[in-house]
């Protein structure tokens, strides 16, 4: 007897072991999720005179890192973060600018005189170009073999 309800309880888990499986594979699966993608920013050079041309146009490029890449300085961007020297309007100013670049989650490379140089997002570069105290924003001059 005692052996009959020991299968019994243990069929009986099997069956409800079962039963919930084929609950949980056969219930609807849950509705994709819809990202709605980030919408290209349109900007041009003329909406930010402190910005390098060249990076206004990585800033509205639907693919930055091709551009980059298309354009000869892919080792300036990575991980959407772009290497640019920022000119202050005088070195008095750039312990305030380190502070903004930090602020907006950049990371302060070297300074020389009035500069910067720093690794900042891209959409980081249009909230900086607003700065009082920023010149110019440029990409860094790299040399080149002739």
């Amino acid at each position: 007897m005692q052996k009959t309800s020991g299968i019994f309880i243990a069929l009986l888990v099997l069956v409800l072991i079962a039963g919930a499986l084929w609950y949980i594979s056969t219930r609807p699966s849950s509705p994709p999720t819809y990202t709605k993608p980030e919408p290209s920013v349109t900007i041009t050079p003329d909406d930010y005179p402190k910005l390098q041309e060249r990076l206004v146009f990585l800033i509205s490029a639907p693919d930055p890192a091709a551009f980059a890449k298309e354009h000869g300085f892919e080792q300036d961007f990575k991980d959407g973060k772009v290497t640019v020297v920022i000119e202050a309007t005088d070195a008095e100013a750039l312990e305030e600018l380190r502070w903004a670049v930090e602020a907006l989650d950049g990371t302060v490379e070297t300074d020389y005189e009035n500069q910067l140089q720093a690794l900042v997002p891209l959409k980081a570069l249009l909230k900086l170009a607003k700065h009082p105290h920023i010149e110019f924003i440029r990409l860094p001059v790299r040399p080149r073999p002739d």
